[in-house]
C-alpha cells in the first residue's frame, strides 16, 4: 500500500480506469477513488469502456457513456486501473495502458492475468471499494458522507448486499464504518438490491419465456432486440434468480453489446468455482461470482460454457 500511495501523491493528472460492463464496486471505486485524491489537489479524469447501466446517473451522478472518450495517454504522468483483473476487462483501453510506463493497478481479485507490475491486490476484501476505504485512511483523506457512500455502494453490490459467500468480518466492519461516517444506507440499499423499473420488469419476463435449464444449469441470452423492445439497459438480479431455482448450482446470462460482441455473467452456489469457467474465457472474477466477455456466436458460446460448468458437477 505504501508503494501505491507514493506514486498517487508524486503524480499530478491521473487517469482511473474501470472495468467494461461496471457494476456498482468498479464505479464506486473509480470515483471513490478520484474523489480522494482530488481532495490533494490532483487532476483526475475517469474511463470505462461501457454503455448506460442501471442507476449510475442517479448515484454516481455521471452517464457512463460519457467516461467512454478516448484516453490519450499524453494528458497523464499515472494511470490506475481498479477493479480490473484482466487485460481483456479494459476494452478499447488495454492497448493504451499496456504500453504505458507508469501505470498501477487496484484489485480484489484472486484470479488475475492482468500485466502491471505495480498492483495492490488483496483478495481477502470482499469488494475493492474496501481497499480504496483503507487507502483512505492511510493517505489520511476526508472521509465526508459522500465518501463513505460510495464505499458502503461498493460493498453493498459487491457481496449482494451481504449475501454472498465473499463477505468476512473486516466487510461488517468497513460497512458499520461507512455507516458512522454518514453514508446513505437505506438508499444505497434500495438502488442496488431493491429498486427494479418497469423496462426492467418487462425484460426479466421475457427472460423467464426464453430462459434455459438443463443438467442444474440455467442461463438466458439477452439480445439487443429484448432490449429495444423493453427499453431496459440491463437484466438486474435474473441470474441470481436463475441461480436460486431448486437443483440449480450455475447459472449465466449472456448480454449482447454490439452486433457480435457479448458480455457473460455467471453465478454458482457453494462447493462451484464461476471464477474458473470465466477464466477458460480469458475473464475472472470470484468463486461465485464471475464474467467475461466474447466475439462470435451466443448460442456456440452457451453450449461451450455449459460444457464447462458440466465438468464441475460431474466431479
Amino acid at each position: 500500500m505504501k508503494q501505491i500511495i507514493k506514486k498517487l501523491k508524486q503524480a499530478k493528472n491521473i487517469a482511473v480506469v474501470a472495468h467494461i460492463s461496471p457494476d456498482p464496486d468498479c464505479m464506486s471505486s473509480m470515483t471513490a477513488l478520484c474523489y480522494i485524491l482530488n481532495q490533494f489537489g490532483k487532476q483526475t479524469k475517469m474511463f470505462v469502456d461501457a454503455d448506460k447501466t442501471r442507476d449510475f446517473i442517479e448515484f454516481y451522478n455521471t452517464d457512463t457513456r460519457q467516461l467512454s472518450k478516448d484516453l490519450n495517454p499524453e494528458e497523464f504522468d499515472l494511470i490506475v486501473t481498479v477493479d480490473v483483473p484482466s487485460i481483456r476487462q479494459l476494452g478499447k483501453y488495454g492497448k493504451i495502458i499496456l504500453s504505458f510506463k507508469n501505470s498501477l493497478s487496484i484489485d480484489h481479485h484472486l484470479s488475475r492475468d492482468l500485466p502491471i507490475e505495480c498492483k495492490y491486490v488483496d483478495a481477502n476484501k470482499s469488494s475493492c471499494s474496501e481497499i480504496i476505504f483503507e487507502l483512505a485512511k492511510q493517505m489520511k483523506a476526508e472521509i465526508t458522507p459522500r465518501l463513505a457512500s460510495l464505499i458502503f455502494a461498493g460493498i453493498v453490490g459487491d457481496t449482494n448486499c451481504f449475501e454472498n459467500d465473499n463477505i468476512n468480518e473486516d466487510t461488517f466492519k468497513t460497512a458499520a464504518e461507512c455507516i458512522k461516517y454518514g453514508a446513505d444506507k437505506n438508499r444505497i440499499v434500495y438502488l442496488f438490491k431493491k429498486h427494479q423499473s418497469r423496462a426492467e420488469f418487462e425484460l426479466k419476463k421475457l427472460g423467464y419465456q426464453n430462459m434455459v435449464i438443463k443438467d442444474r444449469i440455467g442461463y438466458i441470452i439477452f439480445t439487443s432486440k429484448m432490449f429495444k423492445e423493453t427499453g431496459a439497459t440491463d437484466y438486474p438480479y435474473f441470474v441470481t434468480e436463475l441461480l436460486n431455482l431448486e437443483d440449480n448450482v450455475f447459472a449465466f446470462a449472456i448480454k449482447q453489446k454490439e452486433k457480435n460482441t457479448y458480455t457473460v455473467s455467471i453465478r454458482c452456489k457453494e462447493g462451484y468455482n464461476a471464477a474458473r469457467v470465466a477464466n477458460i474465457f480469458g475473464g475472472g472474477g470470484h468463486i461465485q461470482a464471475a464474467g467475461f466477455a466474447f466475439t462470435g456466436a451466443p448460442v456456440k458460446h452457451a453450449k461451450l460454457i455449459c460444457e464447462e460448468c458440466l465438468k464441475q458437477i460431474k466431479d
